[in-house]
C-alpha cells in the first residue's frame, strides 16, 4: 500500500474519532431538536438527512447525529480525491479544523451537504443532492460547463418545497458559524485546485520578490 494512502487512512480514522467520540452524550440543542421533530413528523425539509433518519428510525441523540458525523468523516478522503495539489494537507485540514469537526457532530444538514459539495468538484452531478440538502451549497459550485445544470436542477428540487425560504436576516448570516462551513470547504477546494494553487504560488513569489527588493534597497 502506498505511504500516502496509509497516511490518509490514519487521518481519516483520527477524523472519525473526533466526530464520533461522545457523539450521543450531550442532549439535543434547539435546532437539533427541530430536526428530530422533522424526522418523526415527516416534515418537508433537509431531504437527505431526513430520509436517512426515517429509513433507519434514528431518534436518539447519537442516531440523529450519526449521518452528519459519517459524512463529515468521509469528507476527508473526498477532499483528498477532489484536490489537485496538497492532497494530504487539505485532508488533514478538514479532519482537524474545529469548524468542520463542530458541525459534523450536529444533527444538522451542513456536513451532509459538504460531502456532496466536495465530491461535486470531481463529479458535477453531486452538487444536486448538496443543494437539495441546503441552499448554502450553491456557494460551492465549481464554475464549469455543468455549473448551471447542477444549480438549476438542485435549485428546482429544493425551492419547490413550501418551507424553503426561512427569512434569514443578514445579521444572522454574518454571526452564525453554520453559514461559514460550506464557504470554508469551498475556499479549501479553490486553493488546492491546480489553477488557483498556481496563482497563489505566483502571488507568494512576487510578494517575496518585492520584499527582497525593499530589503536590498534599505
Amino acid at each position: 500500500m502506498k505511504p500516502k494512502i496509509v497516511l490518509l487512512s490514519v487521518i481519516t480514522v483520527a477524523a472519525g474519532y473526533l466526530r464520533f467520540n461522545g457523539l450521543g452524550v450531550n442532549p439535543l440543542w434547539v435546532d437539533e431538536a427541530g430536526f428530530g421533530f422533522l424526522v418523526q413528523s415527516g416534515g418537508n425539509q433537509e431531504f437527505i438527512p431526513q430520509w436517512f433518519g426515517e429509513l433507519f428510525r434514528l431518534h436518539s441523540e447519537f442516531g440523529l447525529r450519526f449521518l452528519p458525523a459519517l459524512c463529515g468523516t468521509l469528507t476527508v478522503p473526498a477532499m483528498y480525491l477532489a484536490a489537485d495539489k496538497h492532497k494530504i494537507e487539505s485532508a488533514l485540514f478538514v479532519a482537524v479544523f474545529p469548524l468542520f469537526v463542530f458541525w459534523s457532530r450536529m444533527a444538522r444538514p451542513y456536513a451532509v451537504a459538504g460531502l456532496f459539495l466536495v465530491l461535486s468538484w470531481r463529479y458535477w452531478w453531486m452538487m444536486i443532492p448538496a443543494v437539495m440538502t441546503t441552499p448554502i451549497a450553491l456557494i460551492g459550485v465549481k464554475l464549469n460547463k455543468w455549473a448551471f445544470v447542477s444549480i438549476g436542477v438542485g435549485a428546482i428540487l429544493f425551492f419547490i418545497r413550501p418551507d424553503a425560504y426561512r427569512g434569514w436576516p443578514l445579521s444572522l448570516l454574518e454571526v452564525s458559524s453554520r453559514f461559514w462551513y460550506l464557504p470554508a470547504l469551498t475556499l479549501t477546494l479553490y486553493v488546492t485546485n491546480t489553477l488557483y494553487v498556481t496563482k497563489w504560488q505566483k502571488f507568494y513569489l512576487s510578494l517575496r520578490s518585492a520584499i527582497a527588493s525593499l530589503q536590498t534597497t534599505d
